[in-house]
């Protein structure tokens, strides 16, 4: 059940990141561009703005909900009639949220530090989801996540969340990202952090798709997992059986 809890971990925070850079991408309109370019210039946070915040809704009024963050942080988010409401990536209502989501949140902080929110986004499946986004996959057989301890020629040595290391090996048909980018075994290093898609195949695990995470992602993921009773890497760890050639 703690590796479903990082699996989901994994989902919203990929997702959620992915959601963002496609936003990046869209032109503002006029009526936004030059308001949005003074608060990032103001705040020193660049053309981006300011970070989102991620955390689980612990109170939902007209006009205001209250955010847990996964450091313990309360934070009131303030909504307005330009707040735009994402599900899954598609637009929705205030209605469809409730206590106890786990949503991201990008606006503009106030001087009370509160945040007016321009966007409230949640994931409810993934790939592999089932009914209610409940993730249908395990650790090691459908996914493998973690710090790359180990890289040999095309073959990645992973230390995963549950204190566990597998090797795995890369193959033609994997794929491999940083953000929306596609890269080289030559971009991934040691002490990257990995989320590895894939599915078992003659009793080894064939990796479909490799991401590599920025060190905010990671950061977001090992403070949810923590959350949901997950404890993070220690330097021991115990060897899974490798992939076979």
């Amino acid at each position: 059940m703690k590796s479903r809890s990082w699996l989901i971990a994994l989902l919203f925070v990929t997702g959620a990141s992915g959601y963002l850079n496609t936003k990046a991408q869209e032109p503002a309109t006029p009526t936004e561009s030059a308001p949005q370019q003074r608060q990032g210039g103001a705040r020193g946070q660049g053309e981006g703005g300011p970070r989102p915040l991620f955390g689980k809704i612990t109170s939902l009024t007209n006009g205001t909900l209250v955010l847990s963050r996964p450091d313990g942080q309360v934070v009131t988010v303030k909504l307005t009639e330009q707040t735009e409401f994402r599900k899954d990536g598609n637009k929705t209502t205030a209605a469809d949220f409730k206590v106890g989501d786990m949503v991201m949140v990008r606006g503009e902080e106030n001087a009370d530090k509160s945040v007016t929110a321009r966007m409230i986004g949640t994931r409810t499946s993934g790939p592999g989801g089932g009914p209610g986004g409940r993730p249908m996959g395990t650790l090691g057989k459908d996914y493998v996540a973690g710090e790359i301890k180990g890289i040999d020629a095309a073959k990645l040595t992973i230390l995963r969340p549950d204190n566990v290391t597998q090797t795995i090996e890369l193959n033609e048909e994997t794929s491999l990202r940083k953000g929306r980018e596609s890269i080289t075994m030559a971009d991934v290093h040691l002490g990257d952090h990995v989320m590895v898609r894939g599915a078992m195949q003659n009793e080894a695990f064939v990796p479909k798709n490799v991401m590599v995470m920025n060190e905010e992602q990671w950061k977001h993921i090992e403070e949810m997992g923590a959350q949901n009773g997950m404890p993070k890497p220690a330097g021991a760890a115990t060897e899974a059986a490798p992939a076979k050639p």
